[in-house]
């Protein structure tokens, strides 16, 4: 007997397969040429081995750091079901002279985070870390200050402010972030590593909603 969390996962799967038409395939001499930069919500794509479902599509817009000036620079967030895991997985993608694209790899709290001397961090850090382009350490990895931004998250007809800490690793292999959400009277927390995907490893299958 499956227990009820792996049955909804099924079901969730079944029903996403289900919802593909055949009229909806991407043609052979199609996929050389899209990207996730050409698939809306509702799509399906592949990747190592594995095709996604996208679930939802959302994005970033950066502003100035009092959120109030919108820089008309955007990375859309593809939340994705793995229909051979279950897994949710999250990828990102941006244009900024070429196309970049990441996968989240692992949900992480403050616990999981020390600075350079092993010394626990919270969010009262932060900022700090910023000015000074300081060191994380990440379940015993390190993460190098990259970069600091506000942004606008729109999620359908909502927008929500979110701050950004960003480091990445030695081998620029692995990226950490921090965001912080704000507006709901307090200040709440995403962390995340994630992992740089070379965009011609995705394939198009279906480009769903455009």
């Amino acid at each position: 007997m499956l227990d009820i969390a792996t049955q909804k996962s099924f079901k969730e799967r079944f029903t996403a397969i289900r919802s593909l038409k055949k009229k909806q395939l991407v043609s052979t001499a199609q996929k050389a040429s899209l990207t996730l930069q050409d698939v809306g919500q509702h799509s399906f794509f592949e990747y190592l081995d594995n095709t996604y479902f996208i679930t939802d599509l959302n994005r970033y817009e950066e502003t100035s750091d009092d959120f109030k000036s919108k820089k008309g620079y955007f990375i859309y967030e593809l939340n994705c079901i793995c229909l051979d895991t279950g897994k949710t997985i999250n990828f990102e993608w941006e244009f900024d002279d070429e196309l970049e694209i990441s996968m989240t790899l692992e949900r992480l709290s403050f616990r999981n985070l020390k600075d350079d001397t092993g010394e626990s961090i919270d969010e009262d850090d932060l900022d700090q870390i910023a000015d000074d382009k300081d060191v994380i350490v990440a379940n015993g990895e390190k993460f190098w200050y990259e970069d600091d931004w506000a942004s606008i998250y729109y999620r359908g007809s909502r927008e929500e402010k979110v701050y950004m800490y960003e480091f990445e690793n030695e081998n620029h292999t692995k990226f950490l972030t921090i965001e912080e959400w704000s507006g709901s009277g307090k200040d709440e927390y995403q962390i995340y590593t994630s992992s740089p995907v070379i965009p011609n490893n995705i394939s198009i299958v279906s480009r769903g909603d455009i």
